[in-house]
């Protein structure tokens, strides 16, 4: 099946014009700026990741040292002043 172009003598012309005429395509630019970009959101991405562990393990230190000191019994008797039970029948 041929196309309208193949008809055309002066369309077909166009279709085959050498490869001066057509315009260069230029990637490395925009592979460049997209490299760039890719890093630039792993970056922010582990950042947010060191700041949460940051805060998390500082929450959790906190919170520790706070169940730590209510545990600890206060001081009832100093310890010169405790007394052993006495032996009965003697």
């Amino acid at each position: 099946m041929s196309s309208s172009a193949d008809q055309c003598p002066a369309c077909s012309q166009a279709a085959f014009a050498p490869e001066a005429a057509r315009p260069v395509r230029r990637f490395w630019p925009s592979i460049v700026r997209i490299a760039v970009i890719e890093v630039v959101a792993l970056l922010a991405l582990a950042g947010v990741f060191i700041a949460y562990l940051n805060w998390s393990s500082e929450a959790s230190f906190a919170e520790f040292l706070a169940v730590s000191q209510a545990a600890q019994p206060a001081p009832s008797l100093p310890l010169n002043e405790v007394h052993l039970p006495c032996k009965q029948g003697t």
